[in-house]
């Protein structure tokens, strides 16, 4: 067979030492693309559109911005404004103490926001439209636990509450604590507002167990005109038998405080049985309700059990099934509020407190006199 001279062994020889050269180099350069990229940290850019009526500011972009610039809800952010970098965690819901900062993905709302949770943002960070802000990845899931615990849903839809009365759905029941009354106090979501599709549910509860007063945490009139009201709750409304103390959700803050207190005085001159709420019958009506149950006697383990009920009614979350989940509402909501009316610093001091004496202190001092606090203890804890 007649054979022919080759190259092939030079040739492949010289692509084997082109091939060798490029690898070399790659491995030289892979370490400085690799220190790249991690400094390369998930950024997106915005302006402040506008503030909500909470004094938090509404950004420009959605969740879905966020999500394609790479950020994950659960996330330790940083937000730039006017060269003043804060630090917060990055969540769905107001998933933090008060007065901490954090970034927002409220499923309501149109865009991101961010805010101080509960009190709003300070002065200098108010009133600044159209000005940059910038929002960087500081720590990827560096608050997911808390995200995880905490990122809870709820339907208005009656029908996925197969399992439960209407006046659970509606969020509606009577205090049980210590020396109330039976069937003296009550709390719901809203008998007027249906937003949440409760309120008829409320207003047939109301009508059922003769309620006459109502202390509305959440409207001011202009909103009580816009309303299309179930029958009893109009009732209600048109009798005057509404007293309206529209509260933001900051129970430390001192304008919360001075309505709610005005509100308190003029309670015993209407007559019971009585109704708190707000839209949810949630954070505001667990607030005042506490208060009020504390005022009358009830243990820091009778308060505390009457909040969760609540987060059952709502998402069929309950100590038993969920202890981590309620541990942490009940460290994040409720104790702030608690601590802050017993004017105690520390959660373990809680379940040790004498709340009927420790309320009344607090409401003595903020511009209750004697005789207001024994009508509103009275009429709270007489048959």
């Amino acid at each position: 067979m007649k054979t022919f001279p080759s190259n092939r062994s030079n040739s492949f020889t010289g692509l084997q030492g082109r091939w060798r050269s490029l690898l070399l180099l790659v491995l030289m350069v892979l370490p400085t693309l690799l220190t790249s990229c991690s400094d390369n940290k998930p950024t997106i850019k915005g302006v402040i559109l506008s503030y909500n009526e909470f004094g938090a500011a509404m950004l420009d972009f959605t969740e879905d911005d966020m999500t394609k610039a790479g950020f994950t809800l659960g996330d330790v952010v940083s937000i730039t404004l006017d060269g003043k970098e804060i630090v917060m965690p990055y969540y769905d819901g107001y998933y933090s103490r008060n007065g901490e900062y954090l970034c927002v993905a409220y499923p309501t709302y149109p865009s991101i926001c961010f805010t101080a949770n509960n009190v709003g943002l300070p002065k200098e960070l108010m009133g600044l439209e159209g000005h940059a802000v910038v929002v960087k990845m500081k720590e990827r899931g560096g608050s997911l636990d808390v995200q995880q615990a905490l990122s809870m849903k709820y339907t208005n839809d009656r029908k996925d509450y197969p399992d439960i009365s209407d006046a659970e759905f509606a969020n509606a029941r009577a205090s049980k604590a210590d020396n109330i009354a039976s069937g003296r106090l009550h709390r719901s979501s809203s008998p007027f507002s249906n937003d949440t599709g409760r309120a008829f549910y409320v207003s047939e509860y109301l009508e059922k167990e003769k309620v006459k007063t109502v202390l509305n945490l959440a409207d001011t009139e202009e909103k009580m005109l816009t309303y299309d009201m179930p029958p009893y709750s109009r009732t209600l409304w048109e009798e005057g038998s509404v007293i309206l103390c529209p509260l933001k959700a900051d129970p430390t803050a001192e304008d919360y405080n001075n309505r709610l207190i005005e509100a308190l005085k003029e309670l015993p001159s209407h007559p019971a049985p009585y109704v708190v709420h707000c839209m949810e019958g949630k954070d505001r009506t667990g607030y005042v309700c506490a208060l009020l149950e504390g005022l009358c006697g009830a243990t820091y383990e009778e308060i505390v059990a009457d909040y969760l009920i609540t987060y059952n009614n709502y998402y069929r979350i309950t100590p038993e099934k969920n202890p981590d989940v309620c541990k942490t509402l009940v460290s994040l909501r409720l104790n702030t509020c608690l601590m802050y009316y017993a004017s105690v610093s520390d959660d373990s001091q809680l379940p040790n407190v004498d709340f009927a004496k420790a309320f009344s202190e607090y409401l003595l001092t903020h511009g209750m006199s004697k005789e207001q606090l024994d009508a509103l203890v009275q009429v709270l804890t007489n048959p």
